[in-house]
């Protein structure tokens, strides 16, 4: 669909002009073609010496891609697809013959496709010490505006809270653009640190908050938001404690069924690293199968892709799985200056046993 409607834009190339009135350059949807010229050889200094494509306005590079003859028509393919709003030049000129097309790129889509989905942590109670959230879209997103677009509301006063983020140029997004991480501003959650002291935490215990993703927003086709999003938490006491797995209570299913294995943590963890800092092993190597977090993020469920063989297994975690204040397993987020470390720990991963029968 995409590349019929390129190919219908070939009837707007905009002010064709050649010295030779055979010579025409004309766009099919994929690729751009010299019609009138007998294209043989390739130049000593290379096809982009009597053909050039330029995408916007001013003094631009020309276009990568690939060149090629077919019937003595010479083409070029652009590496990129033509991009919507984007205007495009075409430039051949060999000895006396010379061409020139101008057109635009399909016009911007203006449709409103994509929402928030979903933000993590769930759970409507945040530590004031809360390191970070995530932010799910429907669809990919543009880069380059986030912090803009994202603003934490104090509801008691009905105030924006003052730069409560770490503003990083490099916006912390997944592969696809659809996951943002955005981290609260580590210098007011560290103990010890000016900025904790001085202007205090941008969540503080007791007070109630509106996290707000305004529909300004624009996604990779630059549109903005179908609508605004907004999450209701209230901020709750500090949590300064490593997660402990001794703590975590599992659930074996029955041997011979694909009931899935469910660990239950006391506090909510972080939703992402669940979903890769885990894994079930027994004696032949690693299960296979399906994760799930439920609960607030208090809830994993693990489901395999075939059924349970009765016997020994085990469970291991990496050690920098986190709660929501990033508290790894084997350390808290920070540690005052004024206490002692005692607990060491010298691996990278704790395991926990248990049988299926």
């Amino acid at each position: 669909m995409f590349k019929k409607s390129l190919a219908a834009l070939v009837a707007v190339l905009l002010g064709t002009v050649a010295s030779a009135a055979n010579v025409s350059i004309q766009f099919d949807g994929s690729a751009f073609r010299v019609n009138g010229w007998n294209a043989t050889a390739e130049p000593a200094d290379g096809w982009t010496s009597v053909f050039s494509v330029y995408a916007g306005e001013g003094d631009v590079p020309a276009m990568a891609g690939s060149y090629t003859v077919e019937n003595r028509v010479l083409i070029f393919e652009p590496r990129f697809p033509i991009t919507a709003g984007v205007h495009y030049r075409a430039v051949f000129k060999a000895g006396t013959e010379r061409a020139e097309a101008a057109f635009d790129g399909p016009p911007r889509p203006t449709n409103e496709l994509t929402r928030v989905e979903r933000i993590y942590p769930s759970t409507d109670v945040f530590p004031s010490n809360t390191l970070r959230f995530y932010i799910y879209f429907s669809a990919p997103m543009s880069r380059g505006e986030a912090y803009q677009h994202i603003h934490l509301i104090d509801a008691d006063n009905n105030a924006p809270v003052e730069i409560p983020f770490l503003e990083l140029e490099q916006e912390l997004w997944d592969q696809n653009n659809q996951r943002l991480t955005v981290l609260f501003d580590p210098g007011r959650i560290k103990r010890g640190l000016v900025p904790t002291n001085t202007i205090g935490p941008p969540v503080v215990e007791g007070k109630h908050y509106k996290l707000v993703v305004d529909r300004e927003w624009h996604d990779a086709r630059g549109v903005r938001l179908v609508k605004a999003f907004e999450r209701d938490f209230r901020g709750g006491p500090s949590d300064r404690v490593a997660p402990e797995p001794k703590n975590w209570r599992v659930t074996a299913p029955k041997g011979g069924s694909t009931e899935p294995l469910v660990i239950r943590f006391p506090k909510p963890m972080d939703y992402v690293l669940l979903q890769r800092m885990i894994g079930i092993f027994d004696s032949r190597g690693e299960i296979h199968g399906r994760i799930a977090v439920d609960r607030n993020e208090t809830e994993w469920r693990f489901t395999p892709d075939e059924a349970w063989k009765p016997g020994a297994y085990h469970i291991t975690a990496d050690n920098t799985l986190e709660d929501i204040a990033g508290n790894h397993l084997d350390r808290p987020f920070d540690v005052d200056v004024f206490e002692t470390v005692t607990k060491h720990i010298t691996t990278d991963k704790t395991s926990l046993a248990f049988s299926i029968h």
